[in-house]
């Protein structure tokens, strides 16, 4: 009788009604498997062949939820290991493909970039973080093949400029459409990690980990 009017009184109450599940798990299946053994029709009931396929169904659903857990498990540990890997790189130099060049301690940390073709003229014109232009670097002649970029640090004046960033653009009048993004070498000051871990060079420049061209050290 008590447990009648438990009955009665968890139907009538409202706050007690029975959120459906958004996915199912292995034992959801189990209990669905035995609801369907309990209900069966006694003049039709399950046929071996076809509990057979359905026991079947079930070891593959349960193979499926452990290949999950293990995917799981390794991506967890890609993580880990890609935090291992960036935390060993703040610090150090890397080459990147980015037009931003670095000064620190007075010197210019180095650059190159690369020709295909020959180039009778072109100029190196560097700006500060504010769009002013530094210094100017003028090359002749050149062949095709790789290149250095020469700079001691200095503005128009030849006065030392101050530690930071600055913008590098290489230009070549006879060809203005061409682009050149030059290879710098950069510091790695951080990271930002996430679905795409990036890392962060020269204190405000995020760049993708497969940008790396090459690891310089400290």
């Amino acid at each position: 009788m008590v447990s009648q009017v438990k009955s009665i009184a968890t139907a009538n109450n409202p706050n007690t009604q029975r959120v459906p599940k958004k996915s199912l798990d292995m034992q959801d299946f189990i209990q669905l498997f035995i609801t369907q053994l309990q209900y069966q029709d006694p003049m039709n009931p399950i046929e071996n062949n076809e509990m057979a396929i359905q026991l079947a169904l079930f070891n593959q659903v349960d193979q499926l939820f452990k290949i999950n857990k293990t995917l799981d498990a390794l991506v967890n540990m890609a993580k880990s290991l890609d935090l291992a890997y960036i935390s060993n790189l703040v610090g150090k130099k890397v080459k990147v493909e980015t037009n931003v060049g670095r000064v620190e301690n007075g010197k210019f940390l180095g650059g190159e970039f690369n020709l295909d073709e020959p180039v009778n003229y072109l100029e190196i014109v560097i700006k500060d973080d504010k769009g002013n232009v530094v210094d100017k670097i003028q090359l002749n002649g050149l062949k095709a093949g790789n290149y250095k970029i020469q700079w001691d640090a200095t503005d128009l004046k030849g006065n030392k400029v101050p530690d930071g960033n600055y913008l590098f653009s290489i230009i070549i009048p006879e060809n203005t459409n061409k682009t050149i993004t030059p290879t710098m070498i950069a510091k790695v000051t951080g990271a930002k990690l996430g679905d795409n871990t990036q890392i962060v060079i020269n204190g405000n420049y995020t760049l993708d980990l497969k940008d790396i061209k090459e690891l310089i050290g400290e």
